[in-house]
């Protein structure tokens, strides 16, 4: 196996907290894991380790390795995501990565194929002399762990060299081989560290140039045991107790002017992935928009027994309180200032760099949103970015209203989305499980609405729901808009979308409605994704709101009455909902 360049990181829970650190870096399956000095590597053997591709025109190339470090992040080599014969760098739609293989040239059953969103790479890359050579990408779509997929466990602790020396690390890749040709099957070896006076002393003209003090070190036997072009980006790894750590990334080698080859009598240059943890964290936190999903944001549930906490899943004091007295009918209310916790979810168009109304969302928390999973998946040219509360017409930036002669003022309330986390069944069977939820920048002082506790049966005796939100018509005015939702009854809704050749989720996650289109007599249009369906319950003081379930989808003619509306049913999520959360308040 010639390796050529690896780079690494430590414990999870420097990012992602302790549930997550106790599950990285861990093998799922019996593999035969001890093979050194280039052999091959069995399946499921290093479930972290992935295979990055150029795309060039109508091809695409094997690049580098990648490790898995979330369900959204890979790490690499900074040099990995250029374009080495252009010398430019890529632009995020040129790459792809493909994890739980070993073998490039067969796709086995188990392997993952994700594009990548977005590309970070280190901002003080150098690419003459490879110094800060690392990158993160973000993935387009969360990955799925299995026993072939597996996030790598981020150093931790001790970060100085002296305290590895000597050790023993496992590289692998599918670096050229002495004929320079690439190799179908992922190889594995295993490199001793060494220490800088011994790397530097090997040739000191040259190591002087590409070691960088703190930020590389050196691996090797110098026997012919050694990374190759090809292995560049692919980590180093240390076996810790029951974890394994990833400590380097293959950054680069001496190569013989002769054959172009590594020299595989040298030593390699590992990025040190343990000086780039914070770096890692900042932009994993921050830059990228998405946080590792290793569970949102929530709410231990509060010490108080009060009903007002305990009527509610997330325990919230108050939630979806209704400004108007106990038993007014929904049509008599105003939509002004009503329903807080109504969002609009936006997009940036890449091209125009202006953002789009997408969908509806739903604030459940503070710093919470519920959401449909297609509005979460990025649209052509187009990127998950922010959520706007407190808005009543869309086509105003600020509405006015005038009251009584008294003129009121209310201005929407952006804020960005840092964490997303789609349902892991969404899509299973087709459009079933389509709930999302997102994380916000901030808190917002907004009120959220009230999700039922466990258990909380819909209650469907005399209880009227309405929908509420915004039409995809082309009418100028965009306000607010109520209907009022009746239940449907779904083996027959289901037996007729499956004459479309639809299968409904039979599980109980999906519910099937109608409304009256009267107020959109015109377009006859449906609302925008994951309008809330929701409905009034009357306490001892006053009444709460709660969300039923979002809108998911419906026949394109809205006239077709025999085809009703089909929703997420959100009580059927309240498990997912909460762990999510209660995980990442």
């Amino acid at each position: 196996m010639n390796v050529s360049l690896l780079v690494g990181a430590f414990v999870l829970s420097v990012l992602v907290g302790t549930e997550a650190a106790a599950n990285c870096g861990q093998k799922k399956s019996l593999v035969q894991e001890f093979i050194v000095n280039g052999y091959r590597a069995m399946a499921g053997s290093w479930p972290w380790h992935g295979a990055m591709f150029h795309r060039m025109g109508r091809t695409t190339t094997y690049a580098c390795g990648v490790t898995v470090l979330t369900e959204q992040f890979v790490v690499t080599a900074a040099h990995c995501t250029f374009d080495q014969a252009e010398r430019q760098r890529l632009p995020a739609s040129r790459v792809f990565v493909r994890l739980g293989i070993t073998n490039l040239d067969v796709s086995d059953r188990h392997v993952q194929q994700h594009s990548v969103d977005k590309i970070i790479r280190h901002e003080e890359y150098d690419e003459l002399v490879f110094e800060n050579d690392i990158a993160l990408m973000k993935l387009l779509n969360e990955i799925t762990y299995s026993s072939y997929v597996q996030p790598i466990c981020l150093w931790q602790g001790d970060t100085s060299l002296s305290g590895i020396v000597n050790q023993v690390g496992y590289i692998m890749g599918w670096g050229l081989d002495e004929e320079y040709k690439l190799p179908s099957d992922l190889n594995q070896a295993t490199v001793p560290i060494v220490s800088k006076r011994d790397c530097l002393e090997s040739d000191l003209a040259h190591y002087t140039r590409f070691y960088h003090e703190s930020k590389t070190f050196c691996a090797g036997y110098g026997n012919g045991t050694s990374a190759g072009p090809g292995d560049s980006g692919g980590g180093l790894f240390l076996h810790r107790g029951d974890h394994w750590f990833m400590r380097g990334i293959i950054s680069n080698g001496k190569v013989d002017p002769n054959t172009l080859l590594l020299n595989s009598e040298s030593f390699v240059v590992f990025t040190d992935v343990a000086y780039y943890i914070d770096w890692i964290k900042k932009h994993v936190t921050i830059a990228t928009s998405v946080t590792i999903d290793t569970d949102l944001i929530v709410v231990p549930p509060p010490s108080s027994t009060s009903d007002s906490t305990q009527s509610n899943l997330l325990g919230l004091q108050s939630c979806g309180k209704d400004q108007y007295q106990l038993g007014t009918p929904e049509e008599l209310k105003k939509s002004l200032d009503q329903y807080p916790w109504l969002a609009v979810i936006e997009h940036i168009n890449l091209n125009t760099r202006v953002l789009e109304d997408v969908c509806h969302g739903v604030l459940i928390h503070p710093k919470f949103i519920l959401t449909a999973a297609h509005c979460v998946q990025r649209k052509r040219q187009s990127q998950l970015r922010s959520v706007r509360l407190n808005d009543y017409r869309l086509d105003t930036v600020t509405d006015i209203f005038v009251t009584n002669g008294q003129t009121t003022k209310t201005t929407t309330d952006r804020i960005a989305i840092t964490g997303s986390s789609t349902h892991p069944n969404y899509n299973s069977p087709k459009f079933a499980n389509n709930i999302a939820l997102l994380m916000l920048a901030k808190s917002t002082t907004m009120n959220p609405i009230c999700l039922p506790p466990k258990g909380f049966p819909l209650p469907t005796a005399g209880k009227l729901f309405s929908i509420i939100g915004w039409k995809r018509n082309n009418r100028p005015e965009k306000p607010l808009i109520r209907n009022v939702v009746q239940l449907a009854d779904f083996e027959t809704c289901r037996r007729k979308y499956l004459q479309a050749n639809i299968t409904l989720d039979t599980s109980g996650g999906q519910l099937c409605s109608t409304y009256n289109h009267d107020d959109d007599a015109e377009s006859c249009s449906h609302y925008m994704g994951a309008a809330p369906f929701q409905y009034v319950m009357n306490g001892p003081t006053e009444g709460r709101y709660y969300l039923a379930a979002l809108s998911s989808f419906g026949h394109t003619n809205c006239r077709m009455d025999e085809y009703s509306d089909v929703f997420t049913y959100v009580g059927h999520y309240v498990d997912w909902i909460q762990e999510k959360v209660t995980k990442n308040q």
